[in-house]
């Protein structure tokens, strides 16, 4: 029988591919293309390597290729980890073969004409494009939806001035002053509200909780607190000023707000 090497090679390429990186998502591992690519490949030459080698048959060679395979892209890991993502590998490349096997009867092909076709990298192919299509959109519409629900942007007013910034709600902020709601804000922002004069003259300070332990930081009361474009202001919030906020938020709301 006549074997194409090109089939060989896109076949095991992408099937390798996808079983490896179907078994890291499995763990929740993160994906090194490096690694997956020289796993497969390291695959892919023993399959065009087994027609030439009959003693490549044995089965023991084919467990050792696969564990092999599988600590290149695991990995340092432990023994239960590398245990299981062995199994979960040897579960997928037998759910895979069965897929491709089903699909061959389908299309009245002979399992012995499988090597000559290009069926199992179209399994593959389109097993990757989902698990890119997935991706993409877990971070192009479902994260961005779960944070659309956490972002704001209000309109902060104190000592007769207003200032519209971006600000984040944390369920951890808890901090309450005088039984008063507290948001925390960064020093950039109680600037423009104060300046350094007004903001030096301010004497109230409260504790919270850092990583680095218990902090002293100043808090004022502020006139208002609203949504941009919206009338309702919520009166008789308290705003910590902090040096530490980073990125584009510049205020960390109330949980209770």
């Amino acid at each position: 029988m006549q074997v194409y090497i090109e089939y060989v090679i896109l076949n095991n390429l992408l099937i390798n591919a996808l079983v490896l990186v179907l078994t890291l998502r499995f763990m929740r591992y993160k994906i090194n293309k490096l690694a997956i690519f020289i796993s497969s490949a390291l695959g892919t030459v023993y399959a065009v390597f087994l027609p030439l080698y009959d003693y490549l048959n044995i089965f023991i060679f084919k467990i050792v290729l696969s564990l092999v395979m599988m600590a290149i892209v695991l990995g340092k890991c432990g023994l239960k980890k590398y245990i299981l993502g062995s199994a979960i590998f040897y579960g997928l490349t037998f759910a895979l073969g069965g897929c491709v096997t089903g699909l061959a009867s389908m299309f009245s092909y002979e399992l012995d004409d499988l090597s000559n076709s290009l069926i199992p990298f179209y399994v593959a192919l389109a097993g990757l494009t989902l698990v890119i299509a997935q991706k993409l959109i877990y971070k192009h519409i479902v994260l961005s939806r779960r944070k659309s629900r956490y972002e704001d942007t209000v309109v902060i007013s104190a000592n007769g001035k207003e200032i519209t910034c971006k600000a984040y709600y944390d369920s951890g902020n808890k901090l309450y002053y005088k039984n008063k709601p507290t948001i925390i804000i960064d020093e950039s922002i109680a600037l423009q509200l104060y300046g350094q004069n007004g903001l030096n003259s301010l004497d109230d300070y409260t504790q919270i909780d850092t990583v680095i332990g218990k902090k002293n930081i100043k808090v004022f009361p502020l006139d208002y607190l609203k949504e941009e474009g919206k009338k309702d202001k919520i009166y008789g919030v308290m705003a910590g000023i902090s040096e530490t906020i980073q990125g584009q938020y510049k205020v960390v709301l109330h949980c209770d707000l």
